[in-house]
């Protein structure tokens, strides 16, 4: 018993170790960034510091609830998602910064997230029927009740940031001019798609958790 506590101890030390780390890098960059005047590394650096700190709150949200409840595998593929949906954006984010400029990669990433966002519905519905064991129509009603939640956040920000960059294309047409790479601009306008998603595994997550107290 002494042992398995030790393991999850010393488990949980080195996720810390991470976090700490990939939280160090991201400030670093934004340094840098602002050193030399390097947006995408400054939107890099945000995104690791945010991502480390998404870290961490899964870590806590993870701990055993009321009665020693511990976290579906719902929730659990609701903070994956989340992990990756943040992690698309850190890449995705930089495309349109010109942090791949001239590159091929940027068009492959490009078509990498395109594949992503197209599939991502499904791609979480298989995880999870995947890796539920034991099937009840109280759990499922109440995953579906928690996911309906959750996707009704995810639209609104997405209709939210639609009108945001349309209010900007108005205003300051310049922040859109043609004269970049269209990669550019076709990856900043998948970026409202990524962050809706976001929003809404982040709401979904904290809903479980919240039922779990």
């Amino acid at each position: 018993m002494g042992r398995v506590i030790g393991k999850g101890v010393a488990s949980a030390g080195l996720v810390l170790a991470m976090l700490g780390l990939v939280a160090a890098l991201g400030l670093a960059l934004c340094v840098l960034g602002l050193r030399e005047g390097a947006a995408h590394l400054v939107f890099g650096g945000v995104m690791l510091v945010v991502l480390a700190g998404a870290g961490l709150l899964q870590q806590l949200a993870e701990r055993p609830g009321r009665d020693g409840e511990t976290p579906s595998l719902s929730e659990k593929a609701s903070w994956q998602q989340l992990a990756v949906g943040m992690t698309a954006i850190l890449v995705l984010g930089g495309v349109s910064l010109g942090s791949m400029q001239g590159l091929l990669s940027s068009w492959l990433f490009f078509a990498a997230y395109v594949v992503l966002v197209a599939c991502y519905p499904l791609l979480r519905r298989r995880f999870i029927d995947a890796n539920r064991r034991h099937r009840d129509i109280d759990g499922d009603e109440r995953d579906r009740a928690l996911r309906a939640q959750g996707d009704q956040v995810a639209r609104r920000v997405l209709e939210l940031s639609l009108l945001a960059i349309a209010v900007a294309w108005a205003v300051m047409p310049g922040l859109f001019t043609l004269s970049v790479e269209p990669v550019r601009l076709a990856s900043l306008l998948l970026l409202p798609i990524l962050l809706a998603s976001v929003v809404g595994e982040a709401r979904v997550a904290w809903l479980y958790w919240r039922d779990r107290q």
